[in-house]
């Protein structure tokens, strides 16, 4: 289930979006602040990056990951305190672009993040797990018509929880859990065996015919809590929320009182879907001169 592998199934997209809690740290944060949509892009660049990226390495608030790998490829040890900086803001940002807010491209990365970036020591206090889990929420709603062709988003803590939950679809050898990670860590360590086919007609047609049995619905064993670092449960009452994700103009609505079984409680009726009708439809497109709403913490 990466990037290129373009099929993601309603009901798979509804049963991820319920039971992924516990695979990586997602830290829940209260508080607001606003994004600019008419900055400068290029003069943003040359200010916090040292750099000004050409005309044909940058498209509107989109520069390619290439450049940046280019311009940031190697760090002088006579570098000076500022210079260091700048490094760490492109390898931030490249980690951004190539791993938690994948776009289709897979090459390319929005510089509307490198803004957070200014100050480390604010940027630490940003919902990023939260924003995550939004862009990839909406990238699995959208990958759900069959016209799209590609799916970006944190693709790698989808295909972590389909191993988890879906065992057809995981490697035949499950790697034992590693104390003091979170629980998709044993995925990671080498030695472990991959599956051979990664042809997506293969998993479309293990997706259509899975049975009810082949999933796993129980709530994590406290055995499995047990050995998980103690940052992978803070913020762990904010779990039950319902409550909006939002990612600059992406908004997807939490909402994990339809599933409290995986939490470990009882299961009520639940109250009507809480998403907006029209949350879809909104877009960047046009609005040069506004500012977006972004979650961020209060301390």
């Amino acid at each position: 289930m990466e990037a290129g592998n373009t099929y993601v199934s309603h009901q798979m997209r509804r049963m991820y979006y319920y039971s992924s809690r516990r695979l990586c740290i997602v830290r829940y944060k209260c508080g607001w602040f606003t994004s600019q949509t008419n900055l400068d892009w290029a003069d943003l660049c040359e200010e916090l990056l040292g750099v000004r990226p050409q005309e044909d390495e940058i498209k509107g608030s989109v520069v390619k990951l290439s450049w940046l790998a280019h311009h940031f490829a190697q760090i002088n040890n006579d570098d000076d305190k500022e210079q260091v900086r700048r490094f760490a803001r492109a390898l931030i940002l490249r980690f951004i672009g190539g791993v938690l807010f994948v776009d289709k491209s897979s090459n390319k990365v929005s510089l509307r993040y490198l803004q957070f970036l200014r100050d480390f020591e604010e940027c630490g206090r940003y919902a990023w797990g939260t924003a995550v889990l939004d862009f990839l929420y909406r990238e699995m709603c959208n990958a759900t018509d069959y016209k799209t062709k590609s799916i970006g988003g944190m693709c790698i803590l989808l295909q972590m929880w389909a191993w988890e939950r879906c065992p057809t679809l995981a490697p035949k050898r499950t790697p034992s859990q590693v104390e003091n990670t979170p629980l998709g860590y044993r995925w990671l360590r080498r030695g472990n065996q991959h599956i051979d086919n990664d042809d997506v007609r293969v998993f479309c047609r293990k997706l259509n015919i899975m049975k009810r049995h082949e999933f796993v619905w129980e709530p994590y064993p406290s055995t499995v809590i047990s050995l998980l670092s103690p940052v992978c449960l803070v913020g762990s009452l904010v779990w039950y929320a319902v409550v909006p994700l939002i990612c600059f103009q992406v908004i997807e609505w939490h909402q994990p009182d339809k599933v409290l079984r995986q939490f470990g409680m009882q299961q009520p009726i639940p109250e009507s879907h809480s998403q907006p009708l029209n949350i879809h439809g909104i877009t960047l497109k046009g609005k040069h001169d506004e500012e977006i709403l972004v979650i961020k913490t209060k301390r």
